[in-house]
């Protein structure tokens, strides 16, 4: 096999110094924690919001931790035929092999997908940036290295939202004119990687009629556009990292996103991702699938179940129902894609403890003082104890029906592994979702089981 492997991975990893934080005795009897209303708003809030993750110095060569089961960082097959896909990146080098991971808010940062995207396209080449959505539009975070913004006014609706006034495409975004003439501007960022693009798909339902493609200087650019029935590509004739498109529209289009192509050969990693997302909310927009189709998927990531555990209850038998709608749902519109199931690691959620405490009475003068006993309660944080049997679910789910999982559990550390990732500074303050440092480590062990499944014939 023809490979261009990064110096990455023959370096030597120092291990981070790991220390245990102190719990409260089990065995207090004034100490009860429980789940309550307030604590659900709270989680719920912190999953469905924006999620604003401090810039940090994004080097994606980090030591990896002791805590983290290196012996367990690879793909379980479970008789998954990967035979295909080795072949596709043997021949990256004429046509491009194209990868799309689908997630939650872990994704929709796109810092973990982006650590593994830029290790992938290193060793295989760089097709293209991919899939962009206009997030920022729609009201919530959106990645770093791309544009999407416009102008104009628009009806914006997202994955997340109670109800949809308008259909919301397999991005998990929607947006509408409110005119019927718009314009968007679209791209990637001046970053250290350079990644210009000479074609835009845009993916919208209804007619969208091109009137012209400026540079980011206002300088007309030739282009030809090609009409299809869920996507217009624009063709440009000459490289890009930036284009201003105008374009007139009827009152029943609406646009779900765009993908950059630098019609090259390399690696597409589209990374598909909604804060709160679940795969019943993907299951919700019904053409998964179908919309992923043009994007000639090789390779089908689905990175959820974490939004799922934090319901008071759960239903592991509705869960696995819910996972096998949408890999059915994918798999008949793309029945060449395989599918990676990942599972989510150990978090914790908001609980609320609380303590019996005796309180002094103010006492009347000459007479003794009394006491009475009082109930404080404040949040805190525990194990979200149904993460351990959601991750069991999609293994079982992978192994009886032919999919390959890649069990983000087991490699992150398995069972405590959440208090290792906090005191290591790899968790963010929410203790649901990473620091910077902990996403760049997830992309890269990620990247390192892609290329041992790639390197050597199935093991399991």
């Amino acid at each position: 096999m023809k490979y261009i492997y990064s110096s990455l991975l023959s370096l030597t990893f120092a291990a981070l110094p790991v220390t245990v934080a102190a719990q409260q005795p089990a065995d207090d009897p004034s100490v009860t924690t429980e789940i309550t209303d307030s604590d659900e708003e709270f989680d719920l809030a912190v999953r469905q919001n924006p999620v604003e993750i401090p810039d940090e110095a994004d080097d994606i060569d980090i030591p990896i931790p002791g805590f983290i089961k290196r012996s367990s960082n690879h793909i379980i097959y479970n008789g998954a035929d990967w035979s295909k896909l080795r072949a596709a990146f043997e021949g990256s080098f004429q046509a491009p092999v194209s990868i799309v991971h689908i997630g939650d808010s872990h994704v929709q940062a796109d810092i973990n997908t982006g650590t593994t995207r830029e290790l992938l396209q290193y060793d295989f080449g760089n097709a293209g940036r991919g899939l962009i959505a206009p997030l920022r539009i729609c009201g919530t975070n959106q990645p770093k290295d791309y544009v999407f913004q416009s102008r104009n006014s628009w009806n914006a609706v997202k994955l997340m939202s109670p109800s949809w006034a308008q259909t919301v495409g397999f991005t998990g975004t929607s947006i509408r004119p409110s005119s019927s003439s718009s314009e968007l501007t679209i791209g990637t960022l001046d970053t250290d990687d350079y990644n210009p693009f000479t074609s835009a798909t845009i993916f919208h339902n209804g007619k969208l009629t091109i009137k012209d493609v400026t540079d980011e200087n206002g300088n007309p650019v030739h282009f030809r556009a090609v009409p299809s029935r869920d996507y217009t590509q624009i063709i440009l004739a000459s490289l890009a990292t930036k284009i201003n498109v105008s374009f007139a529209s009827a009152g029943d289009l609406t646009l779900y996103g765009a993908s950059l192509s630098g019609d090259r050969p390399g690696v597409f990693y589209h990374a598909i991702g909604n804060n709160g997302a679940t795969y019943d909310s993907y299951n919700r927009i019904g053409n998964v699938g179908v919309g992923i189709n043009p994007l000639q998927p090789n390779l089908v990531i689905l990175s959820l179940g974490t939004n799922e555990a934090f319901g008071r209850r759960i239903d592991t038998a509705s869960f696995t129902r819910s996972i096998d709608r949408l890999v059915k749902n994918i798999r008949t519109a793309n029945p060449d894609a395989l599918i990676l199931l990942t599972t989510p690691m150990e978090c914790h959620r908001s609980v609320s403890k609380t303590q019996k405490v005796r309180v002094r009475k103010k006492a009347r003068k000459g007479r003794k003082a009394t006491y009475r006993t009082v109930t404080k309660s404040k949040r805190s944080y525990a194990v979200n104890a149904n993460i351990a049997p959601l991750r069991q679910a999609i293994l079982d789910y992978g192994k009886n029906n032919g999919i390959a999982v890649y069990d983000w559990y087991e490699v992150a550390g398995g069972n405590g592994a959440s208090t290792s990732w906090i005191n290591a500074s790899l968790f963010a303050k929410d203790r649901v979702h990473h620091t910077h440092k902990g996403y760049n480590l997830q992309g890269r062990l990620i990247y390192d089981a892609l290329m041992d499944a790639l390197r050597e014939q199935p093991r399991n």
